[in-house]
């Protein structure tokens, strides 16, 4: 098992396409104006209404966007997500309906930056293609009496063609570590603690299985919170299909 300890580089194509899996670092500032305001956002997140006994507090808020294969992002309309149950043994056969995405996000200058250099990622080792993007806002906390589980549901694959776990924020928590398993392998591929705003894991979502250890506060602390902005990508036969067109394009 491969185990990160060195400042993340870039992300490559290349190393994503031959192991099904990538970490690096988007190419993209995370500081000034622009990106506190950005970051901001997860303060605006709400609690996930569906947790109910699961070992985890977190908040978030969900959003879809077209990316059309001419680098056309076109936000939809509608905040359902559903896994079945062989997927999501916590939460699957059950219509989970999130709240949105705010405005003020989609009108940020990061958001489609980020979502553009991963969908180009994508697209290096896929080929060119239409997605249906489902983008969640998570924020996990750990209190002081209890860690919490960002994934209750353990080690899994998502149901999607690729998913990509930026990490926007880590606040007087420890622990957090991403493990990356091939399928049907008991040993872990790869395993990181991702510290940096923009860190990225990237994985091929039908090859790969991940899961990610629970966070607690730090000793100094009675209680801290990790940021994360996951993206799935699906694949669109024909974007006439999709439900909630705007006809509108992110800037």
């Amino acid at each position: 098992m491969l185990i990160d300890r060195s400042t993340p580089g870039g992300l490559r194509a290349d190393y994503f396409a031959q192991h099904g899996w990538a970490h690096g670092r988007l190419r993209l500032p995370a500081e000034g104006h622009d990106w506190k305001q950005f970051a901001a956002s997860w303060d605006e997140l709400v609690p996930d209404a569906y947790l109910g006994q699961e070992r985890c507090r977190r908040n978030r808020r969900f959003g879809r966007v077209l990316a059309h294969r001419d680098g056309t992002l076109e936000p939809l309309h509608g905040t359902e997500f559903f896994q079945s149950k062989e997927i999501n043994r916590a939460f699957g056969d059950q219509l989970r309906v999130f709240e949105p995405l705010t405005e003020t996000v989609l009108a940020s200058n990061h958001f489609p930056r980020i979502l553009r250099e991963t969908v180009d990622l994508v697209n290096e080792v896929a080929g060119k293609q239409d997605w249906e993007l489902g983008i969640h806002f998570i924020r996990v906390f750990a209190d002081a009496d209890r860690g919490s589980e960002p994934a209750p549901e353990g080690r899994h694959s998502d149901g999607h063609a690729y998913v990509a776990i930026h990490l926007i924020d880590r606040h007087q928590c420890v622990g957090g570590r991403n493990q990356v398993f091939r399928n049907n392998e008991s040993q872990a591929q790869y395993s990181v603690t991702m510290t940096e705003p923009l860190e990225t894991l990237i994985l091929s979502d039908t090859a790969m299985e991940h899961d990610v250890s629970e966070i607690r506060p730090d000793e100094l602390s009675e209680s801290g919170w990790r940021d994360t902005m996951i993206v799935d990508f699906n694949t669109v036969p024909d974007p006439a299909g999709v439900a909630g067109r705007t006809h509108s394009s992110l800037q």
